[in-house]
């Protein structure tokens, strides 16, 4: 447990300065879409039709969302590629911590998982990026729904392997269900320092986020990827209300909680649901200005 804790605690200080560490990834993302719309011009010659950077466009222009092929290009930016492969590597030692505890891996072991987790991750990411093009045909989408499904399928097989034992991989495939309450009991943790939930009371707080979640009735459920940078369903309104659902139903999430934590544990899990609304709303309405969707 030692060295889990050693390693969460190194990202302490990044999640307690979550907000500036994600505007300043959003400014460096800015800079590779400036990449992508100089490539555009150059390959396409069509100087005169610029790609608006996010909070820098002209407010008198009409936006227009990225192409195709424009969305493809960025989502492969050496730039935006390190931005995506630094921050799913925290995220995966944060959520998938308590896992890697469990399973006693080497050092060498470890790293080899955490690096295969980030590998799926990264399918998943780069192609959704390319997702939000709402120019895409139903057979160009579906067929990239098919490319994530058949990567994530490709990462689970070599995890599967590696790990080499059923009742491991069940575990993980469960624990991979449960991500979002994951990574939000591996923030807790982080806040409580020497106070923090024991592994089988934390693993309890996870099944009992994870049921309160997939039971609460969302209008549209932002927590699924499926809808996160769909643009059909993805616009201010859909955005604004999914947010409100968020308040509401962190509230009784936290009413379900309290029984099992302490009252300075429930005060810290109350700070990482607001710490988690707002990265939420940053994440959504980025993506709106990314793609045009956005007032």
């Amino acid at each position: 447990m030692a060295q889990t804790h050693s390693q969460l605690g190194e990202l302490q200080a990044q999640q307690a300065e979550l907000q500036k560490k994600l505007e300043a990834e959003t400014k460096q993302a800015g800079a590779a879409v400036a990449e992508v719309a100089k490539l555009h011009q150059q390959t396409e010659g069509a100087a005169a039709q610029s790609v608006s950077l996010p909070g820098e466009a002209d407010k008198s222009a009409h936006k227009r969302n990225f192409t195709t092929e424009e969305l493809a290009a960025l989502s492969k930016s050496p730039a935006l590629q390190n931005i995506i492969a630094s921050q799913q590597d925290a995220i995966i030692k944060l959520t998938y911590g308590a896992m890697l505890d469990r399973f006693k891996l080497t050092p060498e072991e470890r790293d080899y998982l955490e690096k295969l987790l980030i590998e799926k991750q990264m399918v998943q990411v780069t192609n959704g990026m390319q997702m939000m093009n709402p120019g895409l045909a139903p057979d160009e989408r579906a067929a990239l729904g098919q490319q994530i499904e058949q990567g994530v399928k490709d990462d689970d097989a070599k995890i599967r392997a590696f790990l080499n034992d059923d009742g491991d991989f069940s575990y993980y495939q469960t624990y991979a269900q449960q991500e979002p309450e994951q990574m939000e009991v591996g923030m807790l943790q982080t806040s409580l320092g020497e106070d923090e939930l024991d592994p089988d009371k934390a693993e309890a707080l996870a099944n009992l986020m994870n049921d309160a979640r997939n039971n609460y009735p969302f209008t549209v459920n932002f927590y699924d990827h499926r809808n996160f940078g769909n643009p059909a369903v993805l616009n201010p309104g859909a955005v604004n209300q999914f947010l409100d659902e968020q308040t509401q139903f962190q509230a009784q999430e936290a009413d379900k909680a309290a029984p099992m934590l302490t009252p300075a544990q429930l005060d810290a899990f109350k700070q990482n649901q607001a710490a988690i609304r707002q990265m939420t709303k940053m994440q959504l309405n980025s993506i709106l200005q990314l793609t045009g969707n956005g007032q």
